[in-house]
């Protein structure tokens, strides 16, 4: 199963993108379902709630960075692409964690926001790892240098 998903994820192609999205939901889902049970201390509605909700927001923002990594490293900016990523990797959460808890009902609750506190720091370190594997390693300097001898350029 690794060897597959490490396969996968050398191609640099909409599969290793669809691979990287998958693994940040399997990291994600069972760290906002831990985060939720414990701020609510019980298995509850309220506690399924905040896993899910959280949960969704933070791989939401972390997707949308690995997607914005992908297209600016395939465009030859993975500079920008990685800069527009982080707008979204760091955006999402923070409207959701400053917006939330000003609705009534259950979405106003603390432990939403207390999930997504927990799961986007987890999330964050995810995302971040999958991103340095979907941007392609440029040509060694070595290498550039030895062809370059080589040509008599």
């Amino acid at each position: 199963m690794a060897d597959l998903i490490s396969k996968a994820l050398r191609g640099g192609s909409a599969r290793s993108l669809a691979v990287c999205c998958a693994l940040l939901a399997a990291v994600i889902a069972p760290v906002a379902f831990v985060v939720a049970m414990l701020y609510e201390r019980q298995l509850s509605t309220q506690a399924l709630l905040d896993a899910a909700v959280g949960g969704i927001i933070c791989w939401l923002a972390a997707s949308v960075g690995l997607i914005a990594t992908f297209v600016g490293s395939h465009l030859q900016s993975p500079v920008q692409g990685m800069l527009i990523g982080m707008i979204f990797r760091m955006g999402l959460p923070l409207a959701a964690v400053v917006g939330l808890p000003k609705m009534d009902g259950p979405l106003g609750s603390r432990g939403i926001t207390t999930t997504i506190l927990g799961v986007y720091l987890v999330a964050l370190v995810a995302e971040t790892l999958l991103a340095l594997k979907l941007i392609p390693t440029p040509p060694s300097a070595g290498k550039a240098t030895s062809s370059r001898a080589a040509t008599g350029t």
